[in-house]
């Protein structure tokens, strides 16, 4: 009975061993993994604080671990050719960006705590990325002033006054240059609430720029303000003016053409010997442009008249 003990004794021992030795070519037959990862691969998933088999496994939804680059491929790109970090940041990106709006809904539609607590952990992963991302660009804007647009259009308090005063400055004297090659023309009702209120400020913004003012009543009705009004008979539909809303303001530029039919840019200085060229005007009868309607303040009006005559797209905004 001894010599059997010990024989099934050892065929036991036997037996452990070898389920040990079998247990990773099991492994490895049922996930279809490798047992042993790339050096490289391993070590990024070390670096993540990941264990070798946590990507395998199936964890769900909310479970997530570092995507191997050497796995990422771009759908246009040549088995085993690595994608760029630019796809790789896209493919992470959109992965972050559709998980995220997956917890939203289940949180909108199932307003658990659980469910909740998921998608703002979300947030505020996307507000550090935020602030992160706003940090960056303030250290470069600092470090590369031809990224610095406040340079262009000052914000703090101290250079956004002398900015203002500066361009207030021009505009009266591009006004007082370009005086004798524009007009307004002011289109009002007299039965215009609105245009009662405007009429005066239109008057004193021909006053202080110089800036010829031409009233035309749409409906006939004089003009306190304005003696010498001029009624509507038929040169607003003429314009493509048709049933205006007042008060309306249009711009009249005299043709920018000498003698010979070519343009003649007029230029004015103004500040610090700037130059500034007043939009040419290339047709032989002159041009008219609608500048807007409604009631608005004499510099309203000013620097709607300076930025379409005097600024380029892009330049003064």
């Amino acid at each position: 009975m001894t010599a059997i003990r010990h024989q099934l004794l050892r065929l036991a021992v036997l037996g452990v061993a070898l389920g040990f030795i079998a247990l990773p070519f099991a492994v490895q037959a049922q996930t279809n993994l490798p047992v042993q990862a790339s050096p490289a691969s391993a070590g990024r998933k070390a670096e993540a604080g990941l264990g070798s088999d946590y990507c395998a496994r199936q964890l769900g939804t909310w479970f997530y671990c570092d995507t191997d680059p050497d796995q990422v491929r771009s759908p246009n790109a040549n088995p085993g050719s690595p994608v760029s970090s630019d796809e790789a940041d896209m493919a992470a990106a959109e992965k972050f960006k559709a998980d995220m709006e997956h917890a939203r809904l289940v949180a909108v539609w199932n307003p658990t705590e659980e469910n909740i607590r998921r998608y703002y952990a979300f947030q505020q992963e996307t507000m550090d990325k935020s602030g992160l991302f706003a940090d960056t660009v303030r250290r470069l804007i600092w470090s590369d002033p031809s990224l610095d647009y406040t340079l262009q259009r000052p914000i703090s308090t101290a250079a956004k006054t002398e900015w203002v005063d500066t361009r207030n400055t021009d505009r009266d004297l591009f006004f007082r240059g370009a005086y004798d090659q524009i007009g307004l023309f002011y289109i009002y009702r007299g039965s215009c609430g609105p245009c009662r209120a405007a009429s005066p400020i239109v008057r004193a913004f021909g006053q202080r720029f110089g800036v010829v003012v031409k009233p035309i009543s749409a409906d006939g009705a004089p003009n306190p303000e304005f003696p010498n009004f001029v009624a509507d008979r038929g040169q607003l539909k003429a314009w493509g003016i048709t049933d205006p809303v007042t008060p309306a303001y249009l711009i009249y530029q005299k043709p920018s053409l000498d003698a010979h039919g070519n343009t003649r840019p007029v230029s004015i200085t103004v500040t610090d010997g700037k130059q500034i060229t007043l939009r040419p005007c290339e047709s032989p009868r002159g041009c008219l442009t609608y500048v807007g309607a409604g009631l608005l303040t004499v510099d309203e009006l000013a620097d709607r008249l300076f930025v379409t005559l005097a600024t380029q797209p892009g330049k003064d905004f």
